[in-house]
């Protein structure tokens, strides 16, 4: 059993008996039972910097990922935009989705959380958009009959649509990141994180992982043949195949005599999906594939999307205004906030499964804080630029972290680069959009099938024989799963409810992500049960013990250091206004003041005490 420190002093769990003082041995070993354990096999940490070219790599490896599972979001936008089947919409959403994203990286990495986290759509805000064109008040339009056009060209009144509905949702969606931007600044997220713990962390990344296996499955399921060869040169790899060195064929003093061989397990994921999209290439060229869309194995055919190719400009620049002004429309707000509060879910999940496989100890509330305020500002920004969506932490970029043991923060913000990059030139993301959906359902499968047993592993910090815990564990799990298919198939049983209210219950109870989380969070507070089987006590204890032991061979390891901005922070630590700043790294916790001791505690700490 781990003991926490108020035990230590017999005021919470042994009931008034006194404690004797522990040795530093006693010590030692109650830190290292409540350390986290890293993925193994690391091969570069949060902090590490690899050198530039396997940086660039890595970084496409991220990009390839980021722009393959987001393949159908501007197909999808497009259709509540009103602009379904037009290429040249879907073609222009696509290029300023990457520049969005590209943006929203860089500024995470440099001044929000400071995890390797990309940032990519945001579904929590298209979920309630596209349940709002079902309303009869926001449906599309038929632009093929006679009498809608008022200038007479059908073509042209439908780019006219498209782009008022465009604004409308920009200016709505703007708004909403705006509260997004006060939860962060004003540390309301704080009071969220006390009742967070393993118990909730767990069933909310598992199901990030869980919620997309349908559609995973579905796309593998195109053709099972090329799927499997993705999905086994994957786990081969990055699992199977060793690292091994060679012989350096140098007769130079300064060369080593042998050289580490691990880049087929950094790239594990784009070796794969090159290798498999070759070999489409070879069999769509040879005719090997059927060319009848309904026979089976046609999807895996790397012609399907060369239109793509010719449609996409070679340059265009996003820039605020291209399409017209925001414009503001209540009912869309009502739906946006309801994504606001899932965004918010899902990215604290994230932020702490990202530091525990880069490497990481667990965000301090200060980093949580000015994560969410920075996806905040990465919304209207992306808006600005004509996205027409928020951004959001991207969980399946997290995947490629754990399979690569790539966990560099350097890596991401050169993805995000290369994000802003290829948003611009379009010509070779659409090239790339050319990768067969079997593949892209493989690479599917495998990241987030890794995605989930992560979030499981969080486990290892609670009392896993507790039938309490079980049942904490299994009904979040079960609503998640459950809950959003019976929504879908009785959306009926809500047409009483008004417009708004009616876009609120169901981006929320829709969202499997944001249910896993709450049924967790309302079982694990409300149902008795003690702070070490509940794990809190060791999720707890390796914020008090990271950094705070210089004789500590883990210290460079496990930091807090890793948060700290990366420049000005000896100017944020001398003005002590910025310790009450909840999205500050001095930021002491609600209700701190600050003292002698205080300031003696953020020196030895690298910054702050959690």
């Amino acid at each position: 059993m781990v003991v926490c420190k108020e035990s230590l002093e017999g005021e919470v769990l042994l009931k008034g008996l006194e404690m004797p003082k522990l040795k530093k041995e006693e010590k030692s070993r109650m830190k290292e039972s409540s350390a986290p354990q890293t993925l193994a096999g690391l091969e570069y940490k949060v902090d590490d910097c690899p050198p530039w070219h396997t940086t660039i790599l890595l970084g496409f490896q991220h990009y390839l990922m980021l722009l393959s599972s987001n393949l159908a979001t501007p197909a999808i936008f497009a259709t509540i935009m009103c602009a379904s089947g037009n290429k040249q919409v879907t073609s222009t959403l696509m290029g300023n989705m990457l520049f969005a994203c590209g943006i929203g990286t860089v500024l995470q990495t440099v001044f929000g959380s400071r995890l390797p986290i990309v940032q990519c759509p945001a579904f929590a805000y298209v979920v309630p958009m596209l349940a709002m064109i079902d309303i009869e008040e926001f449906a599309c339009p038929d632009f093929t009959a006679a009498g809608n056009s008022t200038t007479g060209d059908t073509q042209l009144s439908q780019d006219e649509y498209w782009k008022t509905r465009l604004n409308m949702l920009a200016g709505s969606g703007m708004v909403a990141a705006v509260v997004e931007i006060l939860i962060g600044a004003s540390g309301l997220i704080n009071i969220l994180l006390r009742f967070i713990g393993p118990l909730t962390v767990a069933p909310t990344i598992m199901m990030i992982g869980l919620g997309v296996t349908e559609l995973g499955f579905e796309l593998a399921g195109k053709h099972w043949g090329i799927a499997l060869g993705t999905l086994i040169l994957i786990v081969l790899l990055s699992e199977c195949i060793p690292k091994f060195s060679i012989k350096v064929p140098c007769r130079c003093s300064r060369c080593p005599d042998k050289t580490e061989i691990v880049f087929h397990k950094m790239f594990s994921v784009i070796i794969s999906v090159c290798v498999m999209w070759f070999l489409c290439f070879i069999l769509t060229v040879s005719n090997a594939f059927p060319t009848d869309e309904k026979v089976y194995g046609y999807e895996a055919r790397t012609d399907l999307r060369t239109d793509f190719i010719h449609d996409a400009p070679w340059f265009s620049f996003p820039y605020p205004g291209k399409f017209g002004v925001p414009v503001f429309n209540t009912a869309m707000f009502v739906g946006m906030i309801a994504g606001v509060l899932t965004s918010i879910i899902e990215s604290i999940g994230d932020y702490y499964t990202c530091a525990r496989i880069a490497g990481a100890v667990p965000p301090p509330p200060s980093a949580v804080n000015r994560g969410i305020l920075l996806e905040g500002v990465d919304c209207i920004l992306a808006i600005l630029v004509g996205s027409g969506f928020g951004v959001t932490s991207c969980s399946q970029n997290i995947g490629v972290i754990s399979l690569t043991k790539v966990g560099s923060r350097r890596v991401v913000f050169v993805a995000g680069i290369l994000l802003m990059f290829f948003g611009c030139f379009s010509k070779m993301s659409a090239f790339v959009v050319t990768v067969p959906d079997p593949i892209i359902g493989a690479a599917f499968i495998v990241l987030f099938a890794v995605l989930t047993a992560v979030g499981g592993s969080n486990l290892q910090y609670v009392d896993l024989n507790s039938p309490r815990n079980m049942i904490v564990m299994g009904m979040a799990l079960f609503v998640g799963l459950a809950l959003p298919p019976w929504l879908t198939a009785n959306q009926n049983l809500f047409q009483q409810l008004d417009s708004g209210s009616r876009q609120v219950v169901t981006a929320l109870l829709g969202n499997n992500i944001f249910m896993a989380c709450f049924t967790a969070i309302l079982l694990d507070n409300l149902m008795p049960g003690t702070v070490e089987e509940r794990g809190l006590v060791a999720w707890r204890q390796v914020n008090e013990n990271a950094g705070s032991d210089p004789d500590d061979d883990n210290n460079n390891m496990m930091t807090l250091k890793t948060y700290d901005l990366p420049f000005g922070m000896e100017y944020l630590r001398k003005w002590k206004w910025t310790y009450y700043l909840p999205f500050c790294p001095t930021f002491l916790g609600m209700g701190k003041c600050c003292s002698k001791e205080d300031d003696h505690q953020l020196s030895a700490s690298n910054g702050y005490k959690v």
